[in-house]
């Protein structure tokens, strides 16, 4: 199955003889969502099937075990179904199964936020193959395959993306470098039975912990977040990274890949591509309090 063909409709098969491997049944199975992976629900069964599009196994034993190790440390995180060998891989397609997350109580706030992630970085090494911090790797690709948007604005992307991996080099951080999430925001939380749970472990590598503070931080000027919500969760994780002096540089560093993520979808409407500008003449101008837009 080639990879541009990767859809709910497509992964069928492949559903099918992972959910008859792990014992499920697949005929409840629903789509929930298509993105880099396949989610479907198994309403039966209270679990999520995530299918992984091929090429990707290492990356997803990768989250597996960050998982297996939160759970096995008391964090709270989205757990997986147990007694069952994960990740199973089917046709060259990783699959894993999840405990649905039964939702229920307050939405999950920056508060909860700053409270897992002090706990996540508070655990020290983790047991797991997790990769070098590398925040231009991800950027780079995207702008190889670029289509859609102007090559100017490509070039301009890409000669910054090469000045600031000299700055970075040169930064001292101000806390330990070890496990991070990174992509720490808001929806990357979920309310379990009334508890808030962190999600998603796919960027998760060895590295600075500012980087894992600067969303909420950028919050405050692109995106309308109240200073106080900000100040709120710097206290409640005990650092704040505007206080930093490397900040400037690393927040540039982490806007640079929120207009590259822009951009691979500019094509997708003129929402998309109205926003990728928009991102492009900021870093351009230096500006930074220009808002911008959520998607």
């Amino acid at each position: 199955m080639a990879e541009s063909s990767f859809s709910s409709e497509s992964v069928q098969p492949v559903l099918k003889e992972a959910c008859r491997r792990a014992g499920f049944l697949s005929g409840s199975a629903e789509p929930v969502r298509l993105g880099e992976n396949a989610l479907f629900r198994l309403s039966d069964a209270s679990v999520i099937v995530r299918i992984t599009r091929p090429g990707r196994l290492h990356k997803v034993e990768k989250e597996l075990c960050v998982a297996r190790w939160l759970e096995s440390t008391g964090v709270p995180a989205i757990r997986l179904v147990p007694d069952i060998e994960q990740p199973l891989v089917v046709d060259g397609f990783s699959v894993s199964f999840w405990r649905e997350v039964a939702g229920g109580g307050p939405e999950p706030t920056r508060i909860d936020l700053a409270r897992l992630l002090r706990a996540y970085h508070s655990l020290g090494d983790a047991p797991c193959d997790l990769p070098a911090f590398d925040p231009f790797g991800t950027s780079m690709e995207r702008l190889h395959m670029a289509s859609g948007v102007r090559s100017d604005d490509v070039r301009f992307l890409r000669e910054l993306c090469v000045s600031l991996d000299e700055e970075l080099r040169t930064l001292e951080f101000a806390l330990p470098v070890g496990p991070i999430h990174g992509d720490a925001w808001p929806g990357n939380l979920l309310t379990d039975h009334g508890q808030v749970v962190l999600l998603d472990f796919e960027a998760a590598a060895v590295g600075p912990r500012e980087w894992d503070l600067l969303p909420t931080a950028i919050a405050t000027d692109r995106y309308g977040l109240h200073e106080q919500r900000y100040l709120e969760f710097a206290e409640a994780y005990g650092f704040d990274v505007r206080e930093w002096p490397g900040y400037p540089v690393l927040r540039e560093v982490r806007e640079v890949t929120m207009a590259t993520w822009i951009m691979q979808n500019a094509n997708e409407g003129p929402a998309f591509a109205a926003e990728f500008e928009l991102r492009v003449a900021s870093l351009r101008d230096g500006d930074l309090t220009r808002v911008w837009n959520l998607f």
